[in-house]
């Protein structure tokens, strides 16, 4: 097994044991990214397939973000496993946030291609 115990773990051996036990769990369920508890509710991500510019802001988990439109002013949800696909496959910028929803991205799409 790897160690994955973090630094501010405590001296009491009883304390220390039990977190060892907890974050040994968290390995099992893979919920643990490079050292780093990911929440019940979000999605574990790769550190390593993303394009954080050499960085130290890459994600280790990723959650549902809300956002109203620039365009229409609809509320939107730029959704966890949305967000993976950006951010890893296709080497999105890792401090880009949401903007448009999918209709007026599309659009302005469009209108650049008609004006060009």
């Amino acid at each position: 097994m790897v160690n994955v115990m973090p630094k501010m773990v405590s001296r009491n051996p009883i304390k220390r044991k039990r977190e060892e036990k907890r974050l040994a769990k968290l390995q099992k369920e893979g919920r643990l990214v490079k050292g780093i508890e990911v929440p019940q509710s979000a999605l574990p991500a790769n550190p390593d397939a993303q394009n954080h510019g050499g960085g130290y802001s890459a994600k280790f988990y990723y959650q549902d973000i809300d956002f109203i439109c620039a365009g229409c002013g609809k509320p939107g949800i730029w959704t966890s496993q949305q967000q993976k696909r950006y951010f890893e496959i296709q080497k999105g910028n890792i401090y880009n946030k949401p903007k448009w929803c999918h209709e007026c991205h599309t659009k302005n799409k469009e209108a650049k291609r008609n004006a060009a």
